[in-house]
């Protein structure tokens, strides 16, 4: 009889941890849903429906406040996600967090910092953009993606931006759960804002998709907006954000002329001092038989019209897995807006274009730099993995591109771009995880610059040129690549998630293709075979 008890006792011990662990929190992960001065989303996983909380104060251990999480049954698979908003927050400051539930146990602390006040015309942001880290179905490469991903978190941004194709395929839950898995650990401290890509649709589209349940995201509301996170916007500092859809376009729900006029009404109504459009498939790039085409939903019609009308300084795209920078483009401003190739208005011409960054090197399988041939306006082509590094200081902003393997730790391109100063903003320090400062909306008027590119590590500043409504600014633009093609090739590196160090790395021949140490005879031979079956099997999402 005391055995039969003891047994008894011991299966409800049992089913009790296992319910306990089906509540546990995993996966948590910080976005911005509202104001970034004063305000952070926290969502989380568990497989069991239970009530979810967040603890948060400003010291380590010491939790003064408490936030109830809206928890939400999500596709099959997925388990319940909890999004707590926490408000009210003091700009500028650090915080320490838990979240999950006193029953049922919390996740380890994580801490965030909050944005910057606002100001007129200053403020310092730090920001990384990474994009295509899912994994190819042949050669792999998605273990890549913590390696890579942590490689930017050593430069402690602000947050990050993704460009998409997180997974291969967006209907299948286990692999946004590998996902989760290896993005938490960063992105449990530093906020990430991703778009979608054509790998991760499905199934169905707006709040359906797992792509929008398992992030937390503004929602594109107002004029012509979806309702959706589909595409979405945030502030920072002195600087916008916005995030546009390449794919659900398709459902009819939001064509690109209203996302078009959606983004005209956004930045019409936040005239800040530098903007920001990110996005999947790329407006410019290069079409090869083993990378994808430009304008390849045509697209570019719609959108590149409100680029240049609201002189948006950066495009950061991804899709063709390699970085690609172009010359400042205006097509909308030359009378030719649906065009397939950039309008260059000068290699350093900030004032008068935008600047198109391809980046889809952070974890999939990259291609050759040595098959980009030729195009007329682009200024680099490079196949190292690699995530971009933005760096803004009041008027003036730094691009860095860094290679993550082959080439770890190493600037393979650089831009600086000065807008006119404004003589009341001082030299803010860095504003990223650990410290933020200075803050600032608003929006000068672009400056003119004229100039030449340097080499990376040179990068003398150019001389001042014409200007538009802002007046004159320095300018200098450089970078560099090195070796041949084998970072194209399948091998996952073993990166270091150390220190960072900077330095160029070569030269590249002036088309913006490496040159140095390119693969050639029996060796490109066997690597073009590689590729052939590649573009054979390779699944294009539609």
């Amino acid at each position: 009889m005391i055995r039969g008890r003891f047994a008894a006792v011991l299966f409800l011990g049992t089913i009790a941890f296992a319910g306990s662990a089906l509540a546990a929190p995993q996966y948590a992960r910080l976005s911005y849903t509202a104001d970034p001065q004063n305000s952070v989303a926290v969502a989380w996983n568990t497989t069991a429906n239970t009530s979810g909380e967040v603890q948060y104060g400003t010291a380590s251990g010491s939790y003064t406040k408490t936030v109830t999480a809206k928890t939400t049954q999500a596709n099959a698979g997925l388990g319940y996600i909890h999004e707590a908003e926490l408000t009210g927050l003091t700009p500028n400051t650090k915080y320490y967090y838990i979240a999950g539930a006193t029953a049922d146990g919390f996740t380890g602390e994580a801490s965030f910092t909050t944005g910057p006040v606002p100001d007129p015309s200053c403020g310092s942001v730090k920001f990384s953009f990474l994009a295509d880290n899912r994994p190819d179905p042949i050669f792999g490469g998605g273990e890549n993606w913590p390696q890579i991903m942590g490689q930017a978190a050593n430069h402690k941004p602000a947050f990050m931006l993704n460009g998409g194709d997180l997974v291969i395929d967006g209907d299948k839950i286990d692999q946004w759960l590998k996902l989760l898995g290896w993005t938490s650990p960063v992105a449990k401290s530093i906020p990430f804002m991703p778009a979608m890509g054509n790998h991760d649709t499905g199934p169905g589209a707006g709040d359906g998709a797992n792509y929008n349940q398992i992030f937390a995201l503004p929602r594109s509301t107002g004029p012509n907006g979806s309702n959706t996170e589909d595409y979405y916007y945030f502030t920072y500092a002195n600087a916008i954000f916005v995030s546009l859809n390449t794919e659900n376009h398709k459902t009819g729900s939001i064509p690109f002329a209203d996302q078009a006029a959606w983004l005209d009404g956004v930045l019409t109504a936040n005239p800040k001092k530098w903007k920001f459009v990110y996005f999947h498939k790329p407006v410019y790039t290069t079409g090869t038989a083993v990378s994808h085409p430009p304008n390849e939903e045509k697209q570019n019609a719609a959108f590149v019209p409100v680029f240049d009308k609201h002189h948006v300084d950066v495009v950061f795209q991804s899709h063709n897995h390699w970085y690609e920078r172009f010359e400042p483009s205006a097509c909308a401003t030359k009378g030719n807006p649906g065009s397939s190739n950039p309008c260059s208005v000068g290699a350093t011409n900030f004032a008068q274009g935008t600047v198109y960054i391809v980046s889809g090197g952070a974890g999939a399988f990259t291609v050759p730099a040595f098959l980009c041939g030729n195009t007329a306006g682009r200024a680099k082509c490079l196949d190292p993995h690699h995530y971009v590094l933005v760096d803004i200081k009041n008027e003036t902003m730094k691009v860095e591109t860094w290679g993550a393997f082959p080439q770890a730790n190493q600037v393979i391109d650089t831009i600086t771009v000065t807008k006119v100063p404004d003589p009341l903003c001082g030299t803010p320090p860095d504003a990223g995880v650990d410290s933020g400062s200075g803050g600032a909306a608003g929006g000068g008027g672009s400056a003119g610059a004229s100039g030449s590119a340097g080499s990376a590590g040179s990068a003398p500043d150019a001389s001042v040129g014409g200007a538009s409504s802002g007046g004159g600014a320095g300018v200098s633009s450089g970078g560099a690549s090195s070796g041949g093609a084998s970072s194209g090739g399948a091998s996952s590196g073993g990166a270091s998630s150390g220190g960072a160090k900077s330095g160029d790395s070569g030269d590249d021949g002036g088309c913006g293709c490496r040159t140095a140490g390119s693969a050639s005879g029996p060796a490109a031979l066997l690597l073009l075979s590689g590729l052939g079956l590649a573009l054979a099997r390779r699944r294009r999402r539609d």
